[in-house]
């Protein structure tokens, strides 16, 4: 099926919920093209791709049971933008905790991931929007084992509990010469690397595994964050610790 057949699917079903409630999603009218030209200049390039068009045109979203908001127009919505520069928010569990849909600089669609809070972890949810929305659907049919409910209370908790997919930037530089230029930035070995780029749905890292005064920042192409360990107070610094 294609995203807006599975779109279509979800307008027309009714669910059952863990409580054995029958409910409906409700859905927003689509974009008109005049809404579409003023959305695209908040892109990158000015460009929305073609999927993402056909979906705006359908509906701009909904709202509902799991997950409790969905609007596909939340251009960069998402506000890390050392985690995800450009993005849409696909999603709102009601926690904090939000489904988004990277957006390149070229206006290409990249991966979705799902950006947890608490803990503080992002994770590689999937490449696609079919994927995405087949995920969906059997949340909706499934709502007690379904892949989504695993990402988002099981996943999570064992990538904040064994924080993979980082290694000291020192370390990191051996390998990864080509990244000099951006590796450069982060002089002092205060500082771990966050690499996905060979990694598939499921994984992840601990984004917030040092605090809530971290510096992150992201790599301009590839799938690639800095993170500081830990900011030096000043007695730190007076002393050398």
């Amino acid at each position: 099926m294609t995203t807006i057949e599975i779109i279509k699917k979800l307008k027309s079903s009714t669910f059952v919920d863990e409580d054995n409630e029958n409910y409906t999603l409700d859905f927003k009218l689509g974009l008109t093209d005049d809404e579409l030209i003023s959305l695209k200049s908040k892109f990158p390039s000015n460009r929305i791709a073609d999927e993402l068009l056909e979906i705006l045109r359908e509906t701009k979203g909904w709202e509902g049971y799991g997950l409790e908001t969905a609007y596909f127009d939340s251009i960069d919505e998402f506000g890390f933008t050392e985690l995800i520069p450009h993005s849409i928010t696909l999603g709102h569990d009601g926690f904090g905790n939000v489904w988004v849909l990277e957006i390149k600089n070229n206006g290409d669609l990249g991966k979705i991931y799902y950006a947890c809070h608490d803990p503080a972890v992002l994770v590689i949810y999937c490449d696609t929007l079919t994927e995405f929305f087949k995920s969906l659907v059997e949340f909706y049919e499934n709502p007690g084992d379904n892949y989504l409910n695993d990402v988002h209370e099981k996943v999570v908790m064992d990538i904040w509990s064994t924080n993979p997919n980082t290694i000291d930037i020192a370390e990191f530089r051996k390998s990864n010469k080509e990244l000099d230029t951006f590796l450069n930035e982060f002089p002092d070995d205060n500082w771990v690397v966050a690499d996905l780029r060979n990694k598939t749905n499921k994984d992840g890292f601990a984004w917030g595994r040092f605090g809530s005064n971290q510096f992150t920042k992201r790599h301009p192409d590839e799938l690639i964050w800095v993170i500081q360990k830990k900011k030096k107070g000043l007695l730190s610094k007076l002393f050398g610790k």
